[in-house]
């Protein structure tokens, strides 16, 4: 975002405080700081230099969980989460709680494939003692087989149509799981699937901490890999992933990988899941922010599960509230990550469900650190784990 246009959209906010009735952050700590609107007057009050770069001011910018329920009620229009990147760009050097992170991610978020058998004896051989001692909360183990360990492309003898997989970090290296349950979706209905090695990470985490030239570089060669390859759709199951590529890549590189959707919206748009019944059970569903709020997707995933026979969907109250995860947000604001999370958790303990549904790795990682802490007994799963199971139940 070149200066005068950050300098306009800054100036476009009245103080109305709309924004602050769905930050997530504004409602846990009622702090005027570390809400939508006083956020917006401090980088405001930062570009006329009426504040300077400090680590406190670092912190109320970085505190953003970039949920993205701000912008879709602000009445000047104003894409707040973008000012939130922008101001982060120039903070990120007062940001001391990143400094090491960002050097890290510098170099190996390109390199995760090469990383990731180190990275795993690393977490066999620390995290277990660490997690005990309370130092560490719940991590998934990164799993000895990622999801795309090679470009694959599977074959259909209906071959219907084809489609490739954007599986994102998370499935790929944590629930490969996810990915390997909607190849089975896709194969079974006809489709043909691909499976693309040369996928890199979207970029978001390198974005949320002030490295945007490094997610240009991201972004501009997952659209070079992604755009050579065939398929009527490039379907995401990630939907940060989706997210950032509708509509960030454009932002950051001038184009973006054509044809991304999510899994929902595919599947509705297809209309591919009619017939499908389980034994009976009782199934929530959380709303994912950057699905709901970023990508507007809020009806679709319901009617898939209403659709299943068998499901009864019972929604839990404020299903569209975050989960409290963000990303690196709930590791350096734990305490108001926590605050957020039980409060989701006491909703869908509410509801008496068996299972809550997300379509979101991230929510599913903070979901499930929750209900261990909490010692709930309901199952966390993907929509796709959820359609696989009932195609072969």
């Amino acid at each position: 975002m070149i200066e005068s246009t950050y300098s306009h959209e800054l100036s476009k906010c009245v103080r109305c405080g709309i924004c602050k009735t769905l930050c997530p952050t504004y409602l846990t700590t009622r702090n005027e700081a570390i809400g939508a609107r006083g956020r917006v007057a401090m980088l405001g009050a930062l570009l006329a230099k009426r504040l300077h770069p400090t680590k406190r001011l670092a912190d109320m910018i970085y505190s953003c969980m970039l949920c993205g329920a701000c912008k879709n009620v602000c009445p000047a229009g104003i894409d707040i989460p973008e000012l939130m990147y922008q101001g982060r760009i120039e903070l990120r050097n007062s940001y001391r709680k990143t400094r090491l992170l960002r050097k890290s991610l510098k170099y190996t978020i390109s390199r995760l494939d090469n990383l990731a058998p180190f990275l795993r004896a690393c977490q066999k051989m620390f995290y277990q003692p660490l997690h005990k001692a309370g130092i560490l909360r719940y991590i998934p183990e990164i799993s000895a087989r990622p999801f795309k360990e090679s470009t694959q492309v599977y074959k259909n003898t209906k071959k219907i149509g084809r489609v490739a997989i954007f599986a994102g970090c998370s499935v790929n290296y944590f629930y490969p799981n996810i990915g390997r349950a909607l190849s089975n979706i896709l194969l079974s209905k006809g489709y043909e699937v691909v499976i693309f090695s040369g996928e890199l990470c979207c970029g978001a985490p390198l974005r949320s901490m002030g490295l945007e030239k490094e997610a240009s570089g991201l972004a501009q060669k997952n659209i070079e890999h992604f755009n050579k390859v065939r398929a009527e759709a490039i379907l995401s199951l990630c939907p940060t992933c989706t997210m950032v590529i509708k509509e960030q890549y454009p932002l950051l590189t001038g184009n973006t990988i054509r044809n991304i959707m999510d899994v929902n919206e595919f599947f509705t748009e297809k209309k591919m899941l009619d017939g499908l019944e389980v034994a009976p059970r009782t199934v929530t569903y959380h709303d994912p922010c950057h699905l709901s709020y970023g990508l507007g997707v809020r009806d679709k995933p319901r009617q898939i599960l209403r659709s299943i026979k068998g499901i009864e969907l019972s929604e839990m109250k404020h299903a569209d509230e975050c989960c409290g995860f963000a990303g690196f947000f709930s590791l350096h604001f734990k305490d108001i990550s926590n605050t957020i999370g039980k409060k989701k958790i006491e909703n869908i303990s509410a509801t008496s469900a068996e299972t809550v549904v997300t379509s979101c790795p991230g929510c599913i990682m903070q979901l499930e650190t929750l209900r261990r802490e909490s010692n709930n007994k309901f199952r966390v799963r993907h929509i796709v784990e959820v359609i696989d199971e009932a195609m072969n139940e």
